[in-house]
């Protein structure tokens, strides 16, 4: 058996964000204010290239995302969305902005969440429950 972990080991990182306000008229008893939870991220990445996993709900969060990503000095090739809820993929538009004609675009399922991805040339991978590529 040939070892591939020698020649392109994946790597990952995990970005968090810190809560972000929610504004809410009735909030717990003894809660004076609400937070949303925490969101993460992951890249992972190999030598050059790199997926990454979920994006942030705010156009600050994902800018902020954008920067992190860049620094890793990887090349961004897909932004793979996990699911359909807002707090993984709403400020997409702000991250893929930072990559002007990055990264091939394809989507996968049946949904597109941001046709401008394919002008930016970075590929987003939405799950779905679809069994094959026609699905």
């Amino acid at each position: 058996m040939t070892d591939l972990s020698s020649r392109a080991p994946l790597k990952w990182d995990l970005f968090v964000t810190s809560g972000i306000p929610t504004v809410t008229g009735n909030p717990p008893p003894g809660e004076k204010r609400r937070f949303f939870s925490p969101i993460s991220s992951t890249l992972i990445y190999g030598e050059r290239d790199a997926v990454l996993v979920d994006t942030f709900m705010t156009v600050d969060q994902n800018e902020v995302l954008a920067d992190w990503v860049k620094a890793s000095g990887k090349n961004l090739t897909t932004v793979y969305i996990t699911h359909g809820h807002g707090d993984h993929w709403f400020g997409i538009g702000a991250l893929l902005d930072q990559f002007p004609g990055g990264p091939s675009s394809r989507f996968t399922g049946c949904r597109r969440h941001d046709e401008g991805a394919v002008a930016r040339g970075i590929e987003v991978v939405v799950a779905t429950a679809a069994t094959g590529p026609d699905s």
